[in-house]
């Protein structure tokens, strides 16, 4: 049986979305949504929404052999439409929102849906300057966000703590997991895996960048309940 749903047909359970989102291209994102989502399916069931047009993550859920667990959801034009169905009869944890570059109408819906937003940032000046609509966005719709350092080169351990400490002075939350740069990270989206799958470094990082994750989420979801 195929894990592609249709919304709609679901049952209730408890529910955290996780937009992985960011309007700057190349920052990684469909990658680090299969990481995550992935990896949070191995302790619990798991869906992810491809926003993007490019249909990436659906390419490689495909080459994945269409698992269940983690699911594609179909059948919505937008998040907040997926989300809105699947809060009513939703058997997923977690829902992770594959967002696409550049479409700050459909980034915006999508911030405005989550839980929590993740949003993955290269250490480079160009990459900080051109992610902060999105962090914008977040603080407008007072959704709460961690940005991810992500593709961090062997070189790049100066550059990674200038971007952290520019990100925190403007009142910023920064994960403490640094993702670097990997080419099993490439490689195996290639086939329909992961990194972590495939790499025990690539599996470390991606443990604790879940676990920080997972926090962050249920955390939000508590302060959002209070």
């Amino acid at each position: 049986m195929s894990g592609q749903l249709c919304l709609g047909i679901l049952e209730r359970l408890d529910m955290y979305v996780i937009g992985i989102l960011n309007t700057k291209g190349g920052a990684g994102k469909t990658t680090l949504a299969a990481c995550l989502a992935v990896r949070a399916s191995d302790e619990a069931r798991v869906a992810v929404c491809d926003l993007d047009p490019q249909s990436s993550y659906s390419e490689w859920y495909r080459r994945r052999g269409s698992p269940e667990n983690p699911a594609l959801l179909v059948g919505a034009d937008r998040a907040s439409e997926a989300v809105e169905a699947l809060r009513l009869t939703s058997p997923y944890q977690y829902v992770f929102l594959d967002g696409p570059p550049g479409a700050l109408l459909v980034t915006e819906d999508a911030i405005g849906a989550s839980t929590l937003v993740v949003i993955p940032v290269r250490p480079s000046g160009l990459d900080i300057g051109a992610s902060r609509d999105c962090i914008q966005l977040c603080q407008e719709h007072r959704t709460p966000f961690l940005v991810v350092i992500n593709a961090k080169g062997p070189h790049d351990g100066k550059l990674v703590e200038q971007t952290r400490s520019l990100l925190m002075s403007w009142g910023v939350a920064v994960a403490e997991t640094v993702i670097a740069h990997r080419t099993q990270f490439i490689n195996a989206i290639t086939t329909g895996r992961t990194g972590a799958e495939k790499d025990s470094k690539a599996r470390t990082e991606i443990d604790a960048l879940w676990d920080e994750v997972r926090t962050a989420v249920r955390n939000a979801a508590l302060k959002d309940g209070a």
